[in-house]
């Protein structure tokens, strides 16, 4: 009997029922016991393939960085003294030594105010000031403190701060953000103002800011269309009658752009003096920007400003009243060259290569040495090395037979691991199919086959390999194309793609790729356009809406180029130019892709841009050819083998020929650490790969049993349920049959 689940077994009939339920219990637990035994060594099983898979992942991890496209291109650079200068390389800069000497480094322009007694009191003065070519207003309020507050906020390329040199003196330092000769802080105040003077920050006396030959240039603005007024954010936008060489010219920030202000000095008649746009790239961010110049014909013209018009364009600069450390470029000899830069970092010096200045050598000279960084590419030649050793290590702990205690590892006969670790074996010790000679096989470069199926490296043979024959190691390795045309490049392949015999893929173009291109249907022989001229472009590039230019008034040709060159959308996309004095359109990029459309909101004229109002259509086409025979697709200048092709299926080229026909051949090679990353990867794909549907198979397998042991498991405890109620019942009839019994024995019978 049971009570508050404690049994009381045998009271009735003295039997121990409790130990009877338990052997029988005991006896059907052991159809679980062995299933439970099967799903353990399952689940080990399971355990052990996805101990492989990860193994396998790391082996396509290590051959995929070996068949990267930089992965045999790598290069180092090294200073031979670190204190003068230090270089970094992009894979693939050639290979070469320099001397450097450097004469001088760049250093940015820093200026001081006249000193205050606080850096808190409000200093009275009120207005607006422009500072490198934006404008910063300055309240009655504001003390030294909030003035470089504003600055700083103002984001124009100058740091400002408070130097305390005493207790009671205080200064406003203004220091450039970046060094060079161009970045000289450039500061003026706005029509009559004096806030600048008041400040101590500027002398009374001008020059020019940034001499050009025989001229000056101005800032760097955004637009030459929209007025300089709005460019620079004045709140109440100056004009004044400025002079070069003693001629008037007439100009209202309000109204004028850079382009009307350059056609207004044109249209002055200044004996050999022009005024053109040019876009310049922003030497901070690389961005298009549009700079007005202003040229003699036999020397710099003389300026006469009006109410700060020259200083705001940044034309002419207020001197400096305390100067703390001039703007200056940095000066060097690169191989007995001389050049300068504005920044000490030359990124444009060498192709590929970043020289960091640090230190002014003088005569004495240093020598930056690039070479090919073989010791980075043997890393990553010994971390694939490692990882295939690993996999065969651990294949080979998992699959192991004890002849002794006939015991064998989990995965013993395990067909999927055989198959590939017997693949990969082949794959490392075959030749590359299309190579011959000294470089076709591991076993040449000193990478070998062992007797444990582990690979060993022969230090001394691969580096003389690497050192030697760079380019060769590199077709063993990788998946590469070598062409005998100088007009067809080998651009990427996929896994499709299959390796050609050493006589290559023939190439037969058809058609050649050509850029989208338009131009004016009339000549540009005048610049007194009164009206802005809207151009439209239209495409697939542009989006829905399309693009809009706007070409100022009385714009010559080369401003209608310079204002479409600098237009941030239009650029990406387009290059505007001239052929003779039209105005010509060309798609940056090959094909059809690259189709565009433009139009004028006037009709073509001699004195507009000469595009019309009638829409203009400027197609293109892509390049169209077979390789080795197969369809392919071009896409502007790249042919790629179509889905479906039995060889050249995703073999992508690119074709730069001028001429249709043959162009040779193309040789394909599979390289080993492709050909590893090709298996592997089809072996651990995370829906398909052969490991991976093993794994998912056992994993089926250890869910099936496990249900199966559930339904055992409550079949059990029902029965154990049964046997309970059963024994009870006894026990129960046995104590009535046991009580009534003593009830009769009890009785007193009737005397006869």
């Amino acid at each position: 009997m049971s009570l508050s689940g404690i049994n009381f077994s045998g009271l009735g009939t003295g039997i121990d029922t409790e130990s009877i339920i338990k052997q029988l219990t005991q006896l059907s637990q052991r159809p679980i016991a062995a299933l439970q035994k099967q799903q353990q060594q399952i689940q080990q099983r399971q355990t052990s393939i996805n101990r492989i898979s990860a193994l396998a992942s790391g082996l396509l991890s290590a051959a995929s960085a070996l068949d990267s496209f930089n992965s045999f291109s790598v290069v180092k650079a090294e200073s031979a003294d670190k204190t003068v200068a230090t270089a970094t390389v992009q894979p693939g800069a050639p290979a070469g030594s320099y001397t450097l000497q450097v004469n001088q480094l760049a250093q940015a322009h820093r200026i001081a105010s006249s000193a205050r007694t606080s850096q808190t009191d409000a200093l009275g003065l009120s207005g607006q000031i422009v500072l490198n070519g934006r404008a910063i207003n300055i309240a009655a309020t504001d003390s030294l403190q909030v003035i470089a507050a504003n600055i700083n906020s103002a984001k124009v390329g100058i740091n400002a701060a408070v130097i305390s040199t005493a207790s009671d003196s205080f200064t406003l330092t203004l220091t450039s953000a970046n060094t060079g000769a161009s970045n000289a802080i450039n500061l003026s105040d706005t029509s009559g103002g004096t806030i600048l003077q008041s400040l101590g920050l500027v002398g009374g006396t001008t020059s020019v800011r940034s001499p050009i030959t025989n001229g000056a240039a101005s800032l760097l603005f955004n637009d030459s269309a929209t007025s300089i007024g709005t460019l620079i954010g004045l709140s109440a936008p100056q004009a004044g009658t400025i002079q070069i060489n003693g001629t008037n010219v007439d100009i209202d920030f309000a109204t004028d752009s850079l382009t009307a202000i350059a056609g207004k000095i044109n249209n002055a008649g200044i004996p050999g003096v022009s005024a053109s746009i040019v876009t310049v790239k922003d030497p901070v961010n690389g961005a298009n920007r549009q700079q007005l110049r202003i040229v003699g014909d036999s020397s710099t013209p003389v300026f006469t400003d009006s109410n700060n018009i020259l200083t705001n364009l940044g034309i002419l600069q207020n001197s400096a009243s305390q100067t703390l450390t001039e703007a200056r470029d940095a000066s060097f000899l690169i191989n007995g060259l001389a050049a300068t830069r504005s920044s000490n970092t030359l990124s444009d010096v060498v192709s590929g290569v970043t020289i960091n200045l640090l230190k002014d050598t003088g005569s004495p000279t240093t020598t930056i040495n690039i070479a090919s960084d073989t010791e980075t590419i043997r890393s990553s030649i010994e971390t694939f090395v490692n990882r295939f050793n690993d996999l065969v290590s651990t294949v080979k702990e998992l699959t192991f037979f004890d002849t002794q205690t006939l015991q064998g590892g989990p995965l013993l006969g395990e067909s999927s691991v055989i198959n590939l670790m017997d693949t990969l074996t082949q794959i490392v010790t075959d030749q590359v199919s299309g190579l011959s000679g000294s470089t076709s096989v591991l076993a040449q470069v000193g990478i070998t086959l062992e007797t444990d199926n582990r690979l060993s490296i022969n230090n001394a043979t691969l580096d003389n390999a690497l050192n030697s024959r760079l380019g060769e190691v590199a077709k063993l390795f990788q998946a590469v194309g070598s062409a005998t045309s100088s007009a067809v490049t080998y651009i990427s392949s996929t896994d499709k793609t299959q390796s050609s015999s050493a006589t290559g893929y023939a190439i037969n173009i058809t058609q050649l790729a050509t850029q989208a291109a338009v131009t004016a249907t009339t000549e540009k022989t005048a610049n007194d356009n009164p009206n802005v001229e809207t151009l439209t472009f239209t495409g697939g590039q542009f989006g829905a809406s399309g693009r809009t230019v706007f070409l100022s008034a009385n714009s010559t040709l080369d401003d209608i180029i310079s204002q479409i060159n600098a237009d941030s959308v239009v650029s990406q996309f387009i290059v505007a130019s001239k052929l003779g004095s039209r105005l010509t359109l060309t798609a940056r990029q090959y094909g059809s892709n690259f189709n565009f459309n433009v139009v004028s909101s006037q009709a073509a004229a001699s004195n507009n841009s000469g595009i019309g109002n009638v829409l203009l259509n400027a197609t293109a086409q892509d390049v169209a050819g077979t390789i080795n025979g197969e369809a392919a697709t071009g896409n502007g200048q790249f042919l790629t083998g179509n889905v479906g092709n039995a060889t050249t299926e995703g073999l992508q080229l690119r074709i730069t020929s001028t001429v249709t026909g043959d162009l040779g051949k193309i040789v394909f090679t599979k390289g080993v650490a492709n050909r590893v990353k090709t298996y592997a990867k089809e072996a651990t794909d995370f829906l398909s790969g052969t490991l991976t549907q093993v794994s998912n198979s056992l994993g089926e397998q250890v869910k099936e049993i496990g249900e199966q042991i559930q339904r055992l498991q409550d079949r059990l405890k029902a029965e154990e349920v049964r046997l309970r109620t059963q024994f009870a019942e006894m026990e129960r009839a046995v104590s009535r049959i046991r009580a009534a019994g003593a009830g009769l024995a009890g009785l007193t019978l009737p005397q006869q």
